[in-house]
């Protein structure tokens, strides 16, 4: 597990691990870990004649340095699957593929400090591109990940959800049943319109059926000039969740 850390260097953060023999930023320099170990949290210090401050990192610090693989699923459409999820501490959750982890980490951070998230990548290039970015997380004890493919052998996993960001999901959702918690929900992650018709054809006697899309639009933060962004982003993928009753 690292030690992953900001360092605030004359206002801007950069993300460190704090175990490192040698730790390099672009544009300011290269020097050995052991420094930053000598200074307290939240109390300012100087390197190379510049001010600085270790502080702890955010989730969206985690994100925003994660090695990318596979395409990331975006913080809005996260944010929304960690909602309808319920999750919670203590909870234990299942998660096919892993992806680059994007959504692993967030999941961890949800069920932390006593939950577990269990997530299937079967692909080993992302997988070591996964496991890595887990091994970034604060919360990397509580996530299982596994090189294998979730299928209908592999035995039920009690569970309080499954998510599925997998081109064919409607496969997995007998699997789904005999792991769910009642109550439990089954939440799948779809980049087309064609899919979405094949899962939903799928969850008879699934309740609180329901499929959204997500857009967001940022803006230009400028006082003297605030309006949208030109460019914005659209279409990332569907997200269609159901609630196992029993």
């Amino acid at each position: 597990m690292s030690n992953w850390s900001l360092l605030i260097v004359d206002g801007s953060a950069h993300l460190v691990d704090l175990d490192s023999k040698v730790i390099e930023i672009a544009g300011f320099g290269r020097f050995p870990g052991d420094i930053l170990k000598e200074h307290d949290f939240d109390t300012e210090f100087e390197i190379f004649g510049k001010k600085c401050k270790i502080v702890k990192g955010v989730q969206s610090d985690l994100q925003s340095n994660l090695k990318r693989g596979p395409q990331i699923i975006s913080p809005k459409d996260i944010a929304w699957i960690i909602y309808k999820s319920g999750l919670s501490t203590g909870d234990t959750v299942v998660e096919a593929g892993s992806g680059s982890a994007a959504l692993t980490l967030a999941l961890a951070q949800s069920v932390a400090p006593k939950g577990k998230v269990i997530t299937f990548e079967t692909n080993s290039r992302h997988f070591k591109i996964a496991k890595r970015n887990i091994d970034m997380s604060p919360w990397s004890n509580l996530v299982e990940i596994r090189n294998d493919e979730l299928n209908g052998q592999i035995e039920p996993i009690e569970t309080s959800s499954v998510i599925l960001d997998l081109p064919n999901p409607w496969e997995f959702v007998q699997w789904a049943q005999s792991s769910l918690r009642i109550g439990g929900f089954m939440i799948s992650y779809l980049p087309t319109v064609n899919q979405v018709q094949n899962l939903l054809k799928s969850l008879d006697g699934w309740k609180e059926v329901e499929a959204i899309e997500i857009i967001q639009r940022t803006w230009q933060s400028k006082p003297d000039a605030l309006r949208p962004h030109s460019n914005m982003l659209g279409h990332t993928g569907f997200i269609v969740s159901a609630r196992w009753n029993g």
